[in-house]
């Protein structure tokens, strides 16, 4: 994918806040039905609009399950407080036995996007994914955690990573901030132990300056190192990268130590903002720091790669 254009890098403006909360648990009630709005709003006009479309589409589909959903098995205070003791988070994503809310979600996700538009190849994954039974759901998911994937099922892993993600984010809505604690490295999630799939800088009085990574999987924010890689913890070689004559909302933080890059959200800039969503609308900036020589930090399961270009996210054609 061929873009104009260049990177260029931009100051960063530490901010001031004296003690700002560790953490900010996911509102399981209206992250999806946000999401959705934000999607459908960045959508028209932009080279990606159709695939902005059905993302959309599927985050609709995860807040139409939510209320669908089985109520959650939490950690007893024994399990957290080993956690805390082990800088570990509460529900690791590789160790935590999930419980049936997530076939649950899974099949709700399926039945929700029972007639939307999409590619043939992305209807036949969706049809592949929701003819699964409940052993081979949990084990794709258990791949996909891993990211050990097999090629045949690359198509699913959008909607077995929606459903995750819907699985997760309801399970940290019911936490108590309390229980959380910072984990080791300290650029894990809290709750999860994922990578984060963006930062945001906050503009509320009393939380101005503050910056905060973003879940890739539970959707928790947790406060952070305002010039640190949200990837390695580096403090050294840190810059900050925005397209020439682009918004100034979006920008990606590269680390010279790692070699990596994590998107960083201002909303001061567009109050708007969803991690997520405005992750996946700023693909050009991906593709032109990647060109510069920083890999992402995190992958998203909604940016697999596409045939043999691996710049566009799959079913990039979806209308």
């Amino acid at each position: 994918m061929a873009l104009k254009g260049k990177i260029v890098p931009e100051p960063v403006d530490i901010g001031q806040i004296a003690v700002p909360p560790f953490a900010q648990l996911p509102d399981a009630a209206t992250l999806f039905e946000s999401r959705a709005e934000r999607l459908a709003a960045l959508a028209p006009g932009h080279a990606l609009e159709p695939y902005l479309r059905f993302l959309t589409a599927i985050a609709r589909a995860q807040h139409g399950a939510v209320g669908q959903l089985p109520a959650g098995t939490l950690p007893g205070k024994d399990h957290i407080a080993f956690c805390h003791a082990r800088e570990l988070p509460v529900l690791d994503r590789l160790a935590w036995k999930r419980d049936a809310s997530f076939v649950a979600g899974a099949r709700a996700i399926a039945t929700e996007l029972t007639g939307t538009a999409m590619p043939e190849p992305a209807a036949q994954a969706l049809a592949a994914f929701a003819g699964r039974d409940d052993a081979s759901l949990e084990a794709l998911a258990d791949r996909v955690l891993r990211e050990e994937h097999q090629d045949g099922e690359v198509a699913e892993v959008l909607f077995a990573g929606a459903a995750l993600e819907l699985h997760f984010a309801c399970m940290a809505a019911l936490l108590d901030p309390a229980d959380l604690a910072p984990v080791e490295p300290r650029s894990l999630c809290p709750v999860c132990g994922s990578l984060a799939i963006a930062s945001v800088v906050e503009a509320a009085h009393g939380r101005q300056g503050a910056r905060f990574l973003c879940c890739s999987l539970c959707q928790t924010r947790w406060n952070y190192t305002r010039i640190q890689c949200a990837h390695c913890v580096s403090t050294k070689g840190i810059a900050y990268q925005n397209i020439e004559g682009g918004s100034k909302a979006v920008r990606a933080e590269t680390c010279n130590e790692c070699r990596t890059y994590t998107k960083i959200l201002y909303l001061e800039e567009d109050a708007d903002i969803d991690p997520v969503a405005d992750d996946l609308a700023s693909l050009p900036l991906d593709i032109l720091v990647s060109e510069a020589g920083w890999a992402r930090a995190c992958p998203s399961f909604y940016l697999m790669p596409d045939g043999d270009d691996g710049d566009l996210p799959p079913l990039s054609s979806a209308g």
